[in-house]
């Protein structure tokens, strides 16, 4: 399985099994997104050699070019079939123009050219040849009318830019949808309930040339229709009965407008949409609704590693866009930001470097505008008076080799990170905060909320829930400390140019604060806890990793296999067996439906240790997560010896498969130890969670 430009992972294709996803050693041997399982040996096959394109997996690393070993040239030119190799540099009878790529399925041979056609070839006899289907787009644009012109230039003239995302809800006849794209730079994504009518645009925009191009259209039911947050340049209906309201979270800040549809005046004065504004013109009675400034409690960081207490960025974080636009060498400076700007001098790494005491090194490229809230690169002709307040790189200015908070060592291997005091949410007690690193250059950012930096991954620790470590995984974030809370986004860029590290996402990201029933997991670090002090903890069996909730309990992986954690001291029955899934197929309402998404079956006896004596709330988590329409599972339950429930029915007590019901046992005396005893008079036992709270 390619990983992009990591190393492959391999996987037994019969069961789906991982078999290996490792970094290569050394650790900076490219990957890439072609690379094959040797044909002609099978003691390879069954050993699991690779054999790369060194032209595919070749890759410059600062000044020196990295491949992958075991690799041959042309090698994902070619396809091996019916005995025969065909190389796409070598055309042949009924090709018309340069093989881009080629496929055999179906008993054929299919066939794409670099000037657009695509051709099938079947197999053909002397008696009857059969010459090769081709099929060639021709565009047809579609026909507007000078009234659908003239309302959507109207539109375009309202909003902020003639670039960007507009959202179209809801058709009429399309043909305001169509004049939107005539009259702007747009990228239009078009939502309609009616199948006939989607099918109809999809068609006309095809033969336009515009799908995946200029637009998608996309069938939903528009009554529970969600849209991502801040991403829309103008939110647009073709239907006056159709209410935008719902919709408005999607507007992006500083100027974002939605037209058309009804508009509740009480309602948009209520509160509930703060930062919006209903405005209309002078000379009609339409009206559009403008999000006006700055998204509340967002803050803006200019740079210099300064305190950007961003109140919306918050644990846990979701990714609004990921794009691979806009790269940066690795050892870039910081970006800055101004409004819905990232203003970035990417490094120009291309040139010699310069060499002083090996501390100096690349000089800087001319500042780059980018879109915060989708990751688009700004036009030239954008925000004309900022790019005349900025100033120019010189192209040969000394920078500094990598860029430091001052006092932070200029070290590849900087020591723990020190980032003051929390409480423990186990034993209440105030102890050293932890913040779990693995290794990278970035030594980290406390900017205020929250703490950032490079631990493998990108990373970062919000303070205020004491999250743990969350590990963005997938991406490379730069030497430079690049991961920064700004606009009410994490704000991840691309800061990967110059390495071939094996990371599988090369590509910048930004992260939007998600609902606490969103699944996102952390290292909370170790912690040295004495016998007796624990006297609120969750017990998570078969999680990736520990999840820190916002009423204050700390939820740690069993067994813990997702970074450095607290140690418990449990015993379980020999021979339980972990299961976990993501919690997306979960159909269980908020909070938690990543507690219930994993499980513990056949665990028979449970014992929790050095527990504070008192008296506890226990809270058991169960779903039932198979298909079964009927009833099978019937547990029984003791705590400290005492039946607490018979032949209790997971499925029936939830409402059916994957979904998760909690327990409550309330006055459980504790003097040291809990034990947990579930028996099933039908079926396996099974639990997914266990929670303790001491009384007050």
């Amino acid at each position: 399985m390619p990983c992009s430009t990591a190393y492959p992972a391999r996987l037994n294709r019969t069961t789906g099994d991982l078999i290996a996803f490792n970094l290569p050693k050394p650790g900076r041997y490219p990957g890439g997104w072609f690379a094959a399982l040797d044909p002609d040996d099978a003691r390879a096959i069954r050993r699991g050699k690779l054999t790369f394109d060194e032209v595919i997996n070749r890759h410059e690393h600062e000044g020196k070019v990295q491949f992958s070993r075991g690799g041959v040239e042309g090698l994902s030119r070619e396809i091996r079939a019916a005995n025969q190799t065909l190389d796409f540099d070598d055309s042949f009878a009924g090709i018309d123009g340069t093989i881009h790529s080629m496929v055999v399925a179906d008993e054929a041979l299919f066939v794409t050219t670099r000037e657009g056609y695509l051709m099938c070839f079947r197999e053909a006899d002397d008696a009857n040849p059969k010459a090769p289907i081709v099929w060639k787009r021709r565009i047809v644009n579609p026909e507007v009318s000078k009234r659908a012109l003239d309302a959507a230039a109207a539109i375009v003239e309202r909003s902020t830019s003639r670039y960007g995302i507009a959202m179209v809800v809801g058709l009429s006849d399309g043909s305001l949808t169509k004049a939107l794209i005539e009259s702007s730079h747009f990228y239009v994504v078009v939502f309609d309930d009616d199948r006939a009518r989607i099918q109809k645009l999809r068609e006309e925009f095809d033969r336009a040339g515009w799908l995946g191009s200029r637009a998608d259209v996309i069938y939903s039911d528009l009554v529970d229709l969600e849209l991502p947050p801040y991403i829309t340049t103008t939110l647009v209906t073709e239907r006056t009965k159709l209410s935008v309201l719902p919709l408005l979270q999607t507007l992006r800040p500083f100027g974002g407008i939605a037209v058309g549809g009804k508009v509740n005046r009480a309602l948009l004065n209520e509160g509930e949409f703060e930062g919006f504004s209903l405005q209309t013109t002078q000379s009609s009675a339409d009206s559009w609704i403008r999000r006006d400034g700055p998204l509340p409690g967002s803050s803006q960081y200019g740079g210099d590693f300064s305190v950007s207490n961003d109140a919306l960025v918050r644990f846990p974080l979701g990714v609004l866009w990921f794009d691979d636009s806009l790269s940066h060498f690795k050892r870039s400076p910081q970006p800055v930001f101004d409004r819905d700007t990232m203003i970035s001098r990417p490094k120009n790494w291309s040139v010699p470097r310069y060499e002083v005491h090996n501390k100096i090194d690349y000089p800087l490229l001319p500042p780059v505008l980018s879109d915060i809230y989708t990751g688009r690169i700004l036009e030239d002709t954008e925000r004309p008076a900022l790019r005349m307040r900025l100033e120019p790189s010189s192209p040969s200015a000394l920078e500094p080799s990598q860029y430091r908070l001052p006092g932070q060592p200029f070290s590849t291997k900087p020591g723990p990170v020190l980032a003051g005091r929390r409480i423990n949410p186990l034993t209440g007690e105030l102890e050293p905060r932890t913040i779990p690193k693995t290794y990278g250059c970035d030594g980290g950012i406390d900017y205020g909320n929250l703490f950032t930096l490079r631990s493998g991954t990108a990373a970062f620790y919000d303070k205020t829930v004491e999250s743990g470590t969350v590990f963005l995984s997938g991406p490379r974030s730069g030497c430079t400390n690049s991961v920064i809370p700004s606009g009410g986004l994490l704000n991840v860029p691309y800061f990967f140019d110059g390495c071939t590290c094996s990371y599988p996402l090369p590509s910048a990201m930004s992260l939007v604060a998600m609902p606490e029933s969103h699944e996102q997991w952390s290292s909370w670090g170790k912690s040295e806890i004495e016998p007796g002090k624990i006297q609120r903890v969750g017990i998570n069996f078969g999680a990736p990793g520990d999840r820190m909730a916002r009423d204050g309990t700390l939820w740690l992986d069993y067994p813990s296999v997702g970074g450095p954690s607290p140690k418990l001291n449990i015993e379980v029955t020999p021979g339980t067996q972990y299961r976990y899934q993501h919690s997306m197929w979960m159909r269980t309402p908020e909070p938690f439906p990543w507690v219930f998404a994993s499980m513990a079956e056949n665990l028979k006896r449970c014992v929790i240790k050095d527990l504070k004596p008192g008296v506890y709330a226990v809270r058991l988590y169960f779903v039932e997560p198979g298909s079964r329409s009927s009833n099978q599972r019937l547990l029984n339950i003791r705590l400290q010896g005492r039946v607490v429930a018979e032949d209790f029915n997971v499925m029936a007590e939830a409402g059916g498969t994957m979904k998760g019901t909690v327990r409550e046992f309330r006055n459980i005396t504790v003097m040291n130890e809990l034990i947990i005893e579930i028996d099933a008079s039908r079926g396996m036992s099974l639990i997914s969670g266990v929670e303790l709270l001491a009384h007050e």
